[in-house]
């Protein structure tokens, strides 16, 4: 267990970086598009920004209870009798997860570009 919490620390260095440029790049996004609204405030195509820095504290949470899967991988792997032993098994786990989790953000950073580009293509 104290091999996958210095791999956690590893892992939530890793994510803090992507996770951020997401993040960013959504805001700025959500800056260049707000739409001026009534006397209510501005609408906002994706989400308050307030709302956005919750939603990714929560991915973030989520991410970590996730990683929690790690140790139990590599017990299930060990306990079969898998001919790896267990430090290779638990850095190949880890890589698995974290190309997951990369993955994952990706999709999200391209899920915002296509909320925000797709509105503002003009119509045929």
């Amino acid at each position: 267990m104290r091999a996958w919490e210095r791999l956690r620390l590893l892992y939530n260095v890793i994510m803090v970086f992507p996770g951020c440029a997401v993040l960013l790049r959504t805001l700025s996004l959500q800056d260049r598009i707000t739409v001026q609204g009534d006397a209510a405030g501005p609408t906002y195509l994706i989400g308050h920004p307030l709302e956005l820095v919750a939603v990714s504290l929560a991915f973030g949470l989520v991410a970590n209870i996730c990683f929690c899967l790690g140790p139990y991988a590599e017990f299930v792997i060990t306990a079969l009798g898998y001919p790896i032993s267990g430090i290779r098994s638990r850095y190949f786990i880890f890589g698995i997860g974290m190309l997951i989790s990369l993955g994952l953000v990706g999709l999200v950073w391209l899920y915002v570009d296509y909320v925000v580009v797709v509105p503002l293509m003009p119509a045929p």
